[in-house]
């Protein structure tokens, strides 16, 4: 879990690890699912590893991104202010235990791994994002 500036006043228990900053990238292959604010970044990484969502936007193009996630069966979208630990709970054993999500995530990580080219892979988002 990445804590940022609270670090020093948060406490987790003893099953989650985390810190101020953690590299996302070494820790994504680790990981069964991935809960995040939705940012483009967190949720291109993680399709690339192959990793469902949940997406819990707080901004901007988060909204469009918890939607796009939702719309395409690679996670799902939760309001970070009205969530409550036990739905929060509910939607991480949904997904985890949904083969059809967790077989889309492994299917567009496949497919983006052997893009080769910035071009080729803004083409393949394009296609996923226009795929009903």
């Amino acid at each position: 879990m990445v804590m940022g500036s609270c670090q020093a006043t948060v406490e987790l228990p003893d099953n989650i690890w985390g810190d101020s900053m953690l590299p996302q990238l070494k820790i994504l292959p680790m990981v069964d699912l991935v809960i995040s604010h939705g940012g483009n970044n967190s949720v291109i990484e993680s399709l690339y590893h192959g990793k469902p969502l949940i997406i819990c936007p707080l901004f901007y193009d988060q909204y469009d991104n918890a939607q796009r996630v939702t719309e395409k069966g690679f996670g799902n979208r939760i309001n970070p202010y009205k969530c409550k630990p036990e739905e929060l709970l509910e939607m991480i054993e949904r997904i985890l235990n949904d083969r059809n999500i967790n077989d889309r995530c492994r299917k567009i990580s496949e497919r983006m791994q052997k893009i080769d080219s910035p071009m080729e892979a803004a083409k393949a988002i394009i296609d996923v994002a226009l795929e009903k």
